[in-house]
């Protein structure tokens, strides 16, 4: 047993020598492994870093495409407005042009004018007006009941200009931004001549219950008419009507 004993330790001891031997290399193993795994995160970053690049690029040509797309229709957009500002402004100059004949020529013999001529004072100056009026569809007018047969409608028989004063009127004072800014109504029936002017109130200015443009207006009422007319104005609900009837014969 004894001689035994030196060949056992001789081989514990190799056998350690050999784990020894064996967790090296599992070390030196294990230490490639981790050195391959950081190369492996690091090329991963680069190529995330790379994906990153080529999205954001790829994002950076798609929204060029689009702003290339989208300048067509912007200067397409940009000479409609510009023609419809041009028709505009070439319908306002027609009727400045026409207005402005209206109240110089007409009505200079015996101060008044057809039906017809005022109506078409009315037009031109409400298409005049609409220039500054934001929403183009706010302003209606109603010439339904005008009866184009009567002797009235084409000899003179009204005040030049009898109108104008409601109508300004409603601009200065009136709210031009609201759906339902102004509306005119003009009748003629027999022997009988109708105006009616509603328009919404401006909420900032005060209503007054006549100037000066009003007085002048009932003095020549007076003057021409005396007798045969009536007028009447009034505010509810923040909107102002007026109403001025004219018997004709």
């Amino acid at each position: 047993m004894e001689n035994l004993l030196p060949i056992i330790l001789i081989v514990l001891v190799l056998i350690l020598i050999f784990i020894g031997y064996q967790l090296n290399e599992v070390n030196k193993l294990n230490k490639q492994i981790i050195r391959k795994n950081k190369n492996l995160e690091i090329e991963n970053s680069k190529i995330k870093s790379d994906n990153s690049k080529l999205i954001a690029d790829n994002a950076l040509f798609e929204i060029n495409q689009l702003k290339f797309q989208l300048q067509p229709h912007a200067l397409l957009g940009l000479l409609g407005n510009i023609k419809r500002i041009s028709n505009r402004l070439n319908r306002g100059l027609d009727s400045l042009t026409e207005t402005l004949e209206y109240i110089l020529y007409k009505g200079n013999n015996n101060h008044l004018v057809s039906l017809k001529d005022e109506i078409k004072f009315i037009e031109d100056y409400l298409d005049l007006n609409e220039l500054f009026v934001s929403q183009l569809n706010n302003v209606k007018r109603d010439f339904e009941k005008v009866d184009a047969s009567s002797a009235y409608y084409s000899s003179p028989c009204i005040p030049h200009l009898i109108t104008a004063y409601f109508i300004e009127n409603a601009f200065k004072h009136g709210d031009k931004n609201h759906k339902d800014f102004l509306r005119v109504t003009v009748k003629l029936t027999n022997n009988d001549f109708e105006l009616k002017i509603e328009n919404q109130i401006n909420s900032n200015i005060e209503v007054k219950k006549g100037g000066l443009g009003l007085k002048n207006m009932n003095k020549r009422l007076e003057l021409l008419l005396s007798g045969r007319y009536r007028l009447d104005s009034y505010v509810m609900d923040q909107r102002y009507y007026s109403n001025l009837k004219i018997q004709l014969g």
